[in-house]
This record gives structure tokens, sequence and C-alpha cells, in this order.
């Protein structure tokens, strides 16, 4: 199941403002005597629900960067040569690393 950022931030879907120009009935009649606990019951279950969510989407997040890390690793040619502490190598330096360091001279 896809989660989108509001989803994960405010633990319910976004309301489109089109949502507010359509009436709508309420499914249940609001009183003010169960009012706070119902209020109390939403905001509870969105808490609750909010936390799994985010549990859930941060284990996804974690296959999916896993996949594509071995993805990438497959394209990648396999290592032939080991340097050891003593090798000499090639360092290709560019102009502008050059300048950076102070060694730069203009010929």
């Amino acid at each position: 199941m896809k989660h989108t950022p509001f989803d994960l931030t405010y633990g319910k879907t976004a309301t489109l403002p089109i949502n507010f120009t359509v009436k709508t009935y309420p499914v249940q009649p609001i009183n003010e005597e169960n009012f706070q606990e119902t209020l109390q019951k939403r905001a509870y279950t969105l808490l609750s629900t909010l936390e799994e969510k985010r549990r859930i989407a941060a284990t996804h997040i974690e296959h999916s960067q896993a996949q594509q890390k071995e993805r990438h690793d497959n394209k990648l040619p396999p290592i032939t040569n080991e340097f050891k502490v003593g090798n000499k190598v090639f360092l290709h330096r560019t102009k502008a690393e050059k300048q950076w360091n102070g060694k730069f001279e203009n010929k």
C-alpha cells in the first residue's frame, strides 16, 4: 500500500478544496455530550495508525534502497587490482584542483 507524505505526516488522506463545496451529511449526529469522547477516540485512532504507517513506509524504503543498491552494484565491473601501502599510482589532477591547492603554475 502506498502512502503519501501528507498521510505519513497527519495520519489521514488530504481533503481537496472541491470536497468542501460538495455538501455531505454526517453519518452520525454530533451532540455535545459525546463530542469530546468521539474526538479523543478519533485522535487516538489517527495517532495509533500513524505510527504503524510510518513503520511500514520505513520498511518499504529500506527494501527499495537495498534493491537499488544491488542493481547498481551488479552494473559495476569487478575490482581486479587491489592497492597496497607503498604501491605507486597515477594521480590525475585538473587545473582547478591545482589552483585551489596553490600549486598552479600558469605557463
